[in-house]
């Protein structure tokens, strides 16, 4: 399949995504583009084409499963060696065999589906200047959203298949799309050019988020329409910014794209701006280790294990339940090792953990099942970060708590801007502070400083596992630092591996040019 053909079938598959969002498509045209213009003849068909993006993302080929708690985390070879009769997938992915049929197939999944997303967003931004939305406010919001989208996906483009970001290495290509158009392709660009091209998007979304988000106004709660503050918009659109690339979160990724690339003082800059930011001069939005994990709710003691309240972008995911729970150990005490996704006693206690204090730290003891075992009765700890008891939150009056607390998955959250911040400053006493504030979030109490900042690189190795399991963050750090060894990882890490191949469907010039196809990297 020619590139052409690869990207007219993103194209139509994003068409179908975003018409088949809209429920008042009864009548048959006979050109998709007819069916494409009428839906963006008003303020509610961008609403609608803009849903569609976020929904698309949510899905089990993206950030609702194999950007976050599978086939990435076993990239960083996370869990323990995954079956490979009964989880061929996760096992290829831990062996970073990717021209296994299993992988293959995984890989043109995802690469697909955040270049669909990419399309979604990009139709938005054609037809932004039609005059369908009249208010400025909200053309800001639609048109700062629809570029962060572009940006988010094609980062993540960048981080799985491009190169080292700071390493002298083999140089790759990469597809930046700013246009859905079937009769113009989108251009390849190399590192640098790519990383502009996302700086562009990202930095012309921050500018026109700044100007209109409500986030900026109102506190999260409120917005999220919870309590009684919440807040009083004419316009829904504004409402749930947290589920959504708003302002802070917009802030956020640029921070994390300017450590990626090596631009430490300004990803201290964006971090910190996140960090300090004050809505009604209150703080935006502060660490919740303390206020998320081992609460009481109703007399029993439980967890909202994902840290919604310091979740600055989240994506809903209604569907987790049916199908998280069996791949991350059933949900239960009883696991089938053969067909879920977890850990060791030893990777938990003597590895992930060792020398911590897991007397206190609320990661440990609240967001692992420590008590999970197999049929044998050999303990084997599961992650709970996505479970949750459905019958509990099956009442009207608990619904709102579902969709806000429970039914998320977390894609920046103020802990990793914590992180960011510490790995790049220069001050060795403010790396130290900013630590400190971090793992009292976490309910430990850090007497002893860091004497190098090599000394917290060494330890932020681990925070990134600790923190963003099941997340999908930990082999991006991995990669932008050139781990050689994963903390868990049973054979050393090349560049070869760092660096999965395009789909074997999709022109690959990087290969071209080297004589060699692109499932032989």
């Amino acid at each position: 399949m020619n590139t052409r053909y690869f990207h007219w079938s993103l194209l139509f598959l994003a068409l179908a995504t975003l018409l088949g969002s809209c429920s008042d498509w009864l009548d048959v045209k006979p050109e998709t583009e007819d069916r494409e213009k009428d839906l963006f003849t008003s303020y509610q068909g961008f609403k609608d084409a803009l849903a569609g993006c976020y929904s698309t993302m949510a899905g089990t080929d993206l950030y609702g499963e194999r950007l976050t708690m599978t086939d990435v985390e076993c990239l960083a070879c996370l869990w323990d060696a995954p079956n490979q009769t009964q989880m061929p997938e996760a096992y290829a992915f831990h062996s970073h065999f990717y021209t296994s049929p299993d992988a293959e197939s995984a890989i043109k999944a995802i690469y697909g589906g955040l270049f669909n997303v990419t399309a979604q967003a990009n139709k938005i931004l054609q037809h932004i200047d039609n005059g369908a939305i009249t208010d400025p406010d909200a053309r800001n919001v639609m048109e700062g959203e629809a570029l962060a989208l572009r940006a988010y996906c094609q980062f993540d483009v960048l981080r799985l298949f491009g190169q080292m970001p700071q390493q002298q290495g083999t140089a790759v290509k990469l597809p930046y799309a700013t246009k859905s158009d079937i009769h113009e392709l989108a251009a390849w660009y190399d590192f640098n050019s790519y990383v502009k091209m996302l700086y562009r998007d990202l930095d012309k979304a921050d500018s026109l988020l700044k100007l209109s988000d409500p986030i900026t106004k109102y506190s999260i709660d409120a917005l999220n329409q919870q309590g009684t503050d919440a807040a009083k918009l004419d316009d829904d659109f504004m409402t749930y910014r947290q589920f959504r690339l708003n302002y802070y979160a917009v802030k956020g990724v640029l921070a994390r794209l300017d450590l990626y690339v090596g631009n430490r003082q300004q990803a201290y800059n964006d971090a910190m701006a996140v960090i300090n930011a004050q809505v009604n001069g209150q703080p935006f939005m502060t660490l919740a280790g303390n206020k998320d994990l081992g609460i009481t709710v109703d007399g029993s003691l439980t967890s909202y294990a994902t840290l919604p309240d310091e979740c600055v972008f989240a994506l809903s995911n209604r569907k987790l339940s049916n199908y998280a729970f069996s791949l991350l150990g059933n949900g239960g005490l009883a696991v089938d090792e053969g067909s879920s996704l977890h850990i060791t006693t030893n990777m938990l206690d003597k590895q992930l953990y060792n020398g911590r204090n897991t007397t206190s730290d609320n990661r440990y003891l609240y967001v692992w099942n420590h008590d999970a075992h197999n049929a044998s009765g050999k303990k084997v700890p599961t992650l709970t970060k996505y479970f949750y008891n459905t019958a509990y939150y099956n009442t009207s009056a608990r619904y709102n708590t579902l969709l806000t607390k429970v039914q998320l998955m977390p894609m920046l959250r103020l802990s990793e801007l914590y992180l960011i911040a510490i790995e790049s400053t220069d001050d060795l006493a403010q790396a130290n502070s900013l630590y400190k504030t971090y793992m009292q979030s976490h309910n430990v109490n850090i007497t002893d400083d860091f004497k190098s900042l090599n000394a917290v690189k060494e330890e932020l190795e681990y925070e990134y596992t600790r923190e963003f399991y099941g997340e999908g963050q930990t082999f991006y750090a991995y990669k932008r630092w050139g781990v050689t060894w994963m903390l868990f990882g049973t054979a050393p890490m090349k560049e070869a591996q760092y660096v999965l191949p395009l789909p074997n469907t999709e022109f690959d010039p990087n290969a071209a040019s080297s004589g060699t196809s692109s499932t032989t990297k």
